[in-house]
């Protein structure tokens, strides 16, 4: 059979092209290390290869935003501790403050020592993370979150929203909390409910924060949550010399329903369903006895009348009440709403300016029942900030441990990336030694068979 001389060429020149590109790919291979340098060369493995990849810089990522948040919320938590801090130095004056011992020269100390507090708690309110954005705005990083319009009256600018870091494919972590939640959103009492003397009050009684015994029954339908104790006295008949018999009634505060109907238990008497607003003023002794230090109980008692307003009422609290009311006297009862703890300060610091003394107990009674609420509040407002330090801290160790869960995928991503990619450098050397002289025997082979001509063999 006869063999073109083209053809001769045509495959010699297709081997020597083979043999370059092999060579070529041996040594690209062993420059990079790696053992697939373009997906024709191993379409599957390529694929693969992509994905673990991208896993590896998406794990990556969420490690570097894991660090980020971090450093976010280290510098939140420092915040929170300062906060907290002040709080407690503010508890502590008004501890200071209810000392019997102390004159109004020492309570306005006090209240200088207090004004101080409150500049550097709306300070800490208003800090940044040093990059000029503000920790407790929520989303709005750039709005400076609370502004003052006048001593104690304090605007938040902020929503109530959450700027978050992702630092895995299901969790992300807060780089700022909204101020409101800090600052604001604190129950006033004692959470459940909040009790405040009337400012005409002219006895020494004295009332305490309350103690919830049954949220459920406190929560019941029946029970509108707004009550005021008022108190009558009279002489004692058995022994005139002897301390005047103190009675009290429960009586409905809540004029308007939630569905906005008038109430028709309103300025009635839970004890005895007696109507104020009917039959005018009682005379006469009040349905209850008052003791000094006892609790006054939210709920039907023995001994009560056989005619409450709402039969076996009970609304799950009590409070505790000291000293000596007047006839007149009232105290109110009614769900705590929130109060912000710049007002808070304020009340203090209102107490504390607004302080006079005289010989009945009296003055000292409307300061002391101010000052019980203050401190009621404060420890609410220290509550919620312990409550959010503690949440950074859960916040940071969840953190640490995503952290360490994606360095170990990405331990993992490399030793597979290895197994796909990695190169067998003694496997690919001798390879290319070995294609190398292949290419130098084909080359010489190619000049040989180049060189051939039937001309040679002509005389």
């Amino acid at each position: 059979m006869r063999i073109a001389t083209s053809t001769i060429y045509n495959l010699n020149t297709q081997n020597l092209d083979m043999l370059t590109y092999q060579q070529n790919q041996l040594q690209q291979q062993l420059s990079t290390g790696r053992k697939i340098l373009t997906p024709a060369d191993d379409p599957v493995g390529s694929a693969r290869l992509l994905n673990v990849t991208q896993s590896q810089d998406l794990t990556t990522q969420y490690n570097t935003n894991a660090q980020s948040a971090d450093s976010a919320l280290q510098l939140q938590g420092s915040n929170i501790s300062s906060i907290i801090t002040a709080i407690q130095n503010i508890q502590s004056l008004a501890i200071e403050a209810g000392n019997a011992s102390q004159t109004g020269s020492d309570k306005q100390a006090i209240n200088a020592q207090l004004l101080g507090n409150y500049q550097q708690l709306l300070g800490l309110a208003n800090a940044t993370d040093g990059s000029g954005q503000y920790l407790f705005s929520g989303y709005k990083g750039s709005v400076k979150p609370f502004t003052e319009t006048s001593f104690g009256n304090v605007t938040y600018n902020g929503d109530q929203g959450q700027r978050q870091v992702q630092i895995s494919g299901s969790r992300a972590l807060p780089t700022s909390l909204a101020g409101s939640q800090i600052f604001q959103q604190i129950k006033n009492g004692n959470g459940t409910f909040n009790d405040t003397a009337a400012a005409t009050n002219t006895g020494t009684g004295l009332i305490g924060a309350g103690t919830v015994l049954d949220k459920s029954q406190w929560n019941s339908t029946t029970n509108d949550q707004n009550f005021n104790i008022v108190f009558q006295t009279q002489p004692n008949t058995t022994d005139p010399s002897a301390p005047p018999t103190v009675t009290y009634d429960i009586v409905d505060n809540l004029q308007t329903l939630p569905n906005g109907t008038a109430n028709p238990n309103y300025n009635k008497s839970l004890l005895d369903g007696y109507d104020y607003t009917t039959s005018g003023a009682r005379t006469g002794a009040y349905p209850r006895a008052y003791n000094d230090g006892g609790d006054i109980q939210l709920s039907q008692q023995p001994g009560d009348p056989a005619t409450p307003l709402i039969a076996n009422w009970n609304f799950g609290a009590s409070i505790n009440m000291t000293g000596t009311p007047k006839a007149g006297d009232s105290f109110n009862v009614a769900a705590s709403t929130n109060q912000d703890v710049f007002t808070t300060i304020k009340n203090f610091s209102n107490a504390l300016t607004n302080y006079a003394t005289d010989t009945s107990g009296t003055a000292q009674a409307a300061f002391q029942n101010q000052l019980n609420s203050v401190i009621s509040a404060l420890g609410n407002t220290l509550n919620t900030a312990v409550t959010v330090n503690a949440n950074i801290g859960a916040w940071q160790k969840e953190s640490t441990q995503q952290q360490s869960t994606n360095s170990n995928l990405n331990l993992a991503y490399s030793s597979t990336i290895a197994d796909l990619n990695g190169l067998d450098y003694a496997q690919t050397i001798s390879d290319f030694t070995q294609n190398q002289t292949t290419l130098e025997a084909a080359r010489q082979t190619y000049s040989k068979v180049a060189g051939l001509s039937l001309f040679q063999y002509i005389s």
